[in-house]
């Protein structure tokens, strides 16, 4: 076995089935499946859909909004505590069998998906574990190998870019496509981005004077050194086009232009005010220097204050030479004793001082950290001053004796930009607000520090301590962010005020030049990003137009072989048509356009024929058919090993169903597909039964007597067989009502011996489209006459036939009730004949 097939199925409480489970064993490569409208035949096929998948698409496909389907997988009539599950028993490609089982745990409802539980062999389990089975679920939303009615149509209606997204998935191209994708992102994220200083060269080529040294930037990148020599020039001459002497050195005349800038400014506009120092980034104590101040804490724990005491003046006792050197007694050099300071005494001081060396080296430690601390304050508030523009930073009177007022600031900038000013002010002031309240703490901190570097005796909570540097870091933060915000509105405002008080002073794209040739390796990097950027882009997108077409040709590659899988299905279905079915392939110039197209030809080999799309020109059954078609490749192209059809056929007319049920139901079983057909025309049903009787075909009814109960499942396999059993039982009732059902019964089965012998007869005479429906409306004295001549194994065998006709037809009028015996010998001769001729 090379394929997964299905085994049996067992549905209990989805849909339309109800709380007593109902199950379908199938024992052959095909089944075939009758009910009559609205009896659970759809239910039945979206039991499969849902085993596999865990939804059904028919909420995807059909529903204006999805909560239409809320509370509709279980049967209404269900008792809430009974489980709705779906279990199949299923056997693998390499002949193992496996149970798989999905229940349901919650229905859909307005707003969410159904939830369920899917195992494997008694093991929670996903999708993705099908695999086990061989079974390969194909693109959402028709991933099951399940055709529905109202899935026939889907690709035919499908948004253009589901279409295109559905086949690129069935046909395994999605990884060209996701290739693709990443290679346009990345082209998209590949911008010669405006840097500052790109956009500083711009300012500066806008310099007459400076224009003919360096427009030739945004073609090329320069030595380093050439550069330099580039800026100098264009310096050069815009100081000589302004009038001023030139220096002889680049320094001195970069030096000089700033100058000039900043004088003809200062005319308009103190721009300079402006301008600050980068902020420096807040450098907390390491941990380290916290372990120490605990350390230190400890240890002076252990000695009492009067021993640190004594031990700091027996330090410095020690420290006097005559003391440390002596050999003898010396008088004390404190109370005068003499002769008190013996060798003795001495040895005994520097024990006493030798106590307490763990706690002088972690005072020492201390020391040092608070040291450290009280330079790091002292190092960040001269960073935060700093870090102020300079009108800030300057007194008010400073400030008006500069010209640096906001009055002409807004009469600079004019009215329209008003706004801008006023954000500015904003910002300002919450900067020189967060800038005080650092300022403060940072003060007071230092104040703290110095005091316990003064007298570390002072020092009780380290804790307390780290939280102040802790706020520290904390105002840091909120000084850091305000300039953030400060600095974006300074911004917005200078770029307006810059260019009125260049225009005014005649200085536009000075600034730019000075900042360009003040950091020439900065231009210079901007330059190599931008021209490589831009160099990269055009090999990025000759790269994605070399994808493309190498796409093209394995999408058309790929289009093709399931174009030629769908003809050959559809001319199984429709052979011979004028209008037919040609192609489906991605529309020329359109990665998200996918197109069905159909032929119209007036020549029986369809040569010369005019292309149109499917939709223009199919009716509705060949649309249905070729859905149909779509679905059989789809399907062998992913290697399904069973199929489940809902009346596919149903708006097809006689020839067409004919030549699914001969042709392509034959081709399925060839290629080792298993087919369960659902329909409900009784007669196709017929048909099927009797054509593939030699495949064994399993045939079931379903019907819904009592909604309460659901659907119920009835396997009628060898439909004469059945007759015939129930006969038996009928016929050895005493009862006189029953040997008159038994008899009007087997003559029935009489007729249906002579159908079946009557249809096997034409089949083996080249009549392979033969069925029992040919019958229809015939009765045994019809038929009896066509059969008895083939009747040939035996002369009894004839009469056999004739007599049951003659013992049975009063059963079928109001005579004489047939009695027990000839009953008996009539089903006899029946079982018999139906051996020797039928089996």
């Amino acid at each position: 076995m090379t394929k997964p097939r299905i085994d049996s199925i067992e549905i209990q409480g989805f849909r339309a089935f109800g709380k007593k489970a109902q199950e379908l064993a199938f024992g052959s490569a095909i089944a075939a499946i009758w009910a009559p409208n609205s009896q659970g035949k759809t239910s039945l096929a979206e039991a499969f859909e849902f085993l596999l998948t865990g939804q059904i698409v028919r909420r995807q496909l059909m529903a204006s909004t999805q909560d239409e389907f809320a509370d509709a997988l279980r049967n209404a009539h269900m008792p809430s505590a009974d489980p709705v599950f779906i279990r199949a028993n299923i056997t693998a490609p390499d002949g193992s069998k496996h149970s798989l089982s999905r229940t349901l745990t919650a229905d859909y409802a307005k707003r969410q998906d159904c939830q369920t539980k899917l195992e494997i062999d008694g093991k929670p389990a996903n999708e993705g574990q099908l695999a086990v089975f061989g079974i390969h679920l194909s693109q959402p939303p028709l991933a099951a190998p399940v055709l529905a009615q109202h899935t026939l149509g889907y690709l035919f209606s499908a948004k253009p870019q589901d279409r295109a997204t559905y086949f690129k998935t069935i046909l395994e191209v999605t990884d060209l496509e996701e290739l693709r994708a990443a290679v346009a992102t990345l082209e998209s994220g590949i911008s010669a981005a405006d840097t500052p200083e790109w956009k500083k060269l711009d300012g500066a080529i806008a310099v007459e004077a400076a224009k003919p040294h360096i427009q030739y930037l945004t073609k090329s990148v320069p030595l380093s050194s050439n550069l330099a020599e580039t800026l100098d020039q264009a310096i050069t001459s815009v100081i000589a086009a302004a009038g001023a002497s030139v220096p002889t050195t680049p320094a001195e005349r970069l030096t000089a232009l700033e100058t000039l800038l900043a004088e003809r400014r200062e005319k308009t506009f103190p721009i300079d005010g402006f301008k600050k120092k980068a902020l420096a980034d807040w450098m907390a104590p390491a941990e380290i220097a916290w372990e120490e101040l605990q350390t230190y804490l400890t240890e002076r724990g252990k000695v009492d204050e009067e021993t640190r005491r004594l031990a700091a003046l027996f330090r410095e006792a020690l420290s006097i030479p005559a003391i440390e050197e002596a050999s003898d007694p010396l008088d004390c050099m404190l109370c005068g004793t003499e002769g008190s300071l013996t060798p003795e005494r001495v040895a005994f001081i520097r024990t006493r001082v030798s106590e307490t060396e763990t706690f002088q080296s972690a005072e020492k430690a201390a020391l040092d950290v608070l040291r450290a601390m009280s330079g790091k304050l002292s190092t960040h508030g001269s960073a935060v001053s700093d870090g102020l523009p300079r009108f800030l930073a300057a007194g008010a009177g400073v400030r008006r004796a500069g010209g640096f007022r906001v009055s002409r600031i807004r009469d600079l900038v004019g009215a329209d930009n008003a706004a801008l000013v006023d954000r500015w002010l904003a910002c300002a002031r919450m900067l020189a607000r967060s800038k005080a309240k650092i300022t403060r703490r940072i003060a007071q901190l230092t104040e703290t520090v110095t005091g316990l570097i003064e007298d570390p005796d002072t020092l009780t909570d380290v804790k307390a301590l780290r939280d102040s540097f802790d706020g520290i870091a904390r105002a840091h933060d909120d000084f850091s962010g305000r300039l953030e915000e400060y600095q974006s509105a300074q911004t917005a405002l200078l770029d307006v005020l810059a260019e009125v008080v260049d225009a005014a002073s005649d200085t536009g794209g000075w600034q730019d030049l000075v900042d360009l040739a003040g950091d020439p390796g900065a231009l210079r990097a901007a330059l190599v990003g931008r021209h490589s950027q831009a160099a990269l882009k055009t090999e990025v997108g000759k790269a994605l137009s070399q994808i493309d077409k190498g796409n093209e040709k394995v999408l058309n590659d790929k289009f093709g072989e399931l174009s030629d899988g769908i003809q050959y299905w559809w001319d199984l279905l429709r052979p011979g048509e004028a209008t037919f079915f040609s192609a489906v392939k991605p529309r020329k110039g359109a990665r998200r356009t996918v197109d069905f197209k159909a032929g119209l030809s007036v020549h029986t080999d369809r040569s010369g024929a005019k292309l149109r799309d499917v939709i223009a020109v199919f009716s509705q059954s060949q649309l249905h058919c070729l859905g149909l078609s779509l679905f059989i490749a789809r399907a062998l192209h992913e290697g399904a090993g069973f199929i489940v059809l809902d009346d596919p056929i149903l708006s097809s007319d006689e020839d067409y169903r004919a030549y699914f049920k001969a042709n392509v139901l034959e081709e399925l079983l060839a290629a080792g597909v298993q087919v369960i057909i659902l329909t409900q025309d009784q007669k196709s049903w017929k048909d099927l039964e009797h054509r593939y009787l030699h495949r064994n075909i399993d045939m079931f009814q379903i019907a819904m007597i009592d909604p309460a109960d659901g659907t119920s499942v009835t396997n009628t396999g060898d439909d004469l067989m059945a007759m015939i059993t129930r006969i038996e039982v009928l016929a050895r009732g005493g009862h006189a009502d029953l040997r008159k059902q038994a008899g009007e019964l087997l003559r029935n089965a009489a007729e249906r011996f002579c159908k079946e012998a009557l249809v096997r007869h034409r089949w083996a005479n080249g009549h392979p489209n033969a069925a029992l429906s040919d019958y229809d409306g015939k009765n045994l004295g019809q038929l009896s006459p066509q059969v008895e001549p083939l009747m040939t194994d035996d002369p009894s065998h004839p009469g056999k036939l004739r007599s049951l006709g003659s013992e049975l037809n009063p059963a079928k009028h109001d005579d004489g009730i047939p009695p027990q015996g000839t009953l008996k010998v009539a089903l006899g001769d029946l079982r018999h004949l139906k051996k020797k001729y039928l089996s």
